[in-house]
């Protein structure tokens, strides 16, 4: 009987019900301030820089931090040495390879810099073509960085490519650019707002497409994300003071929009973003105070957000492996238990799929478990023969 109730435990609550997209994390390592920029590079995020004020100061900071999600905890790593080490403000960022490309600040100018976290320490690189990038959204597609510019007159898209350290122009804007027009990028394309109005960017044609208009409050200073085939612009402003905590979901399949609950945190502007694979992170930021809070979001915190029948686990009954795989997401760990509840293996993935290899396991009936950052999505049993 004992046996049986710890079996129903396991995979009678198929899923949990969190009923927030958002979790919060321990707080940025130094002062509050907005203005700021971070990047996530391979399991970690780098944040700093960044500008305060408000209370009575007005300062700039160099400091470059570095946050571990397994530990939830900051680290200080060396200083970002644009502007001759004075700090900045709106510089702008990309990851190319385990590397973070960062420059381009209200003071740092054309400047440009890469930063190396296996070394901790920045290099100076090619200016950039002009002092045309302060407070835009650059991404990143297959290894590419594209930046778009900010000049009244004729607004374009630029290429850099990390690899040689050049520049390139690529195509004019559907529109001209305004401060911090929100970016993310989904299955290889790029998409990008201005006010009201939406775009898609195709690497492959080098043009723009108009997709559906945003139908949020809010047309500026909005943070552009993406999670599991998903766009999201979360946040921002429709005059100076008045800010907005809504969140926008964006299917490109069907080029639709989605309203979501607002996030949980005070409203605010010049927030910084990160992404970590599919881990997307929010944060710092100002209302009149200076904020050092820090979130991460998740779609699928939310148990009616994962569809049971996209999940599959084959071959069952297996000989030496079982399959484990979903369209509905992408980072998620298997945890699988034997019939006692002790946990005989776990195995996470990134990309939606992972082999369960036997290793000398006994045949019988064993309980999975599908969990996402602590989360149980779903629970099913699978055979060993």
């Amino acid at each position: 009987m004992k046996t049986l109730l710890l079996v129903l435990s396991l995979i009678g609550g198929t899923h949990l019900a969190y009923g927030n997209y958002w979790s919060q994390k321990a707080d940025f390592g130094s002062f509050g301030r907005h203005r700021g920029v971070a990047i996530g590079l391979g399991n970690r995020v780098y944040a700093g820089t960044g500008h305060l004020n408000g209370d009575g100061s007005d300062e700039w900071f160099s400091e470059w931090w570095e946050y571990d999600p397994g530990t939830n905890s900051w680290a200080q790593k060396a200083d970002y040495i644009g502007n001759n080490s004075n700090g900045d403000q709106d510089l702008v960022a990309i990851a190319i390879n385990g590397k973070a490309y960062v420059g381009m600040g209200q003071f740092s100018n054309a400047t440009h810099f890469c930063y190396d976290p296996q070394t901790n320490l920045w290099t100076q690189l090619s200016n950039a073509p002009g002092d045309w990038f302060t407070n835009t959204d650059p991404f990143v597609i297959d290894g590419v960085g594209y930046y778009p510019s900010y000049l009244s007159s004729s607004d374009s898209l630029y290429r850099y490519d990390a690899a040689t350290d050049t520049w390139s122009t690529l195509c004019a804007l559907p529109q001209n650019y305004f401060h911090r027009d929100p970016t993310f990028v989904v299955n290889g394309k790029g998409y990008w707002k201005r006010g009201f109005s939406f775009y898609e960017y195709d690497p492959m044609t080098n043009g723009w497409t108009s997709k559906a208009q945003f139908p949020g409050t809010a047309p500026n200073n909005n943070i552009g994300l993406s999670q599991n085939g998903y766009g999201y612009f979360m946040g921002g402003y429709l005059g100076w003071g008045d800010m907005y905590p809504e969140v926008w979901r964006y299917n490109p399949i069907f080029d639709l929009w989605e309203q979501l609950p607002d996030y949980p945190f005070a409203k605010r502007r010049w927030a910084v973003k990160a992404k970590i694979g599919d881990r997307c992170y929010m944060g710092l930021g100002t209302n009149g105070t200076n904020f050092g809070d820090f979130w991460e979001f998740d779609q699928f915190a939310s148990a009616e957000e994962f569809d049971l029948d996209q999940f599959k686990a084959y071959p069952s009954p297996a000989v030496d492996h079982i399959q484990f795989e979903t369209e509905a997401l992408q980072q998620f760990e298997v945890v699988l238990f034997d019939l006692s509840g002790s946990q005989v293996g776990r195995v996470t993935t990134e990309n939606g799929a992972i082999k369960f290899n036997r290793n000398g396991l006994p045949s019988g009936t064993y309980i999975y478990q599908v969990q996402r950052h602590g989360n149980v999505l779903h629970s099913d049993r699978v055979v060993f023969l």
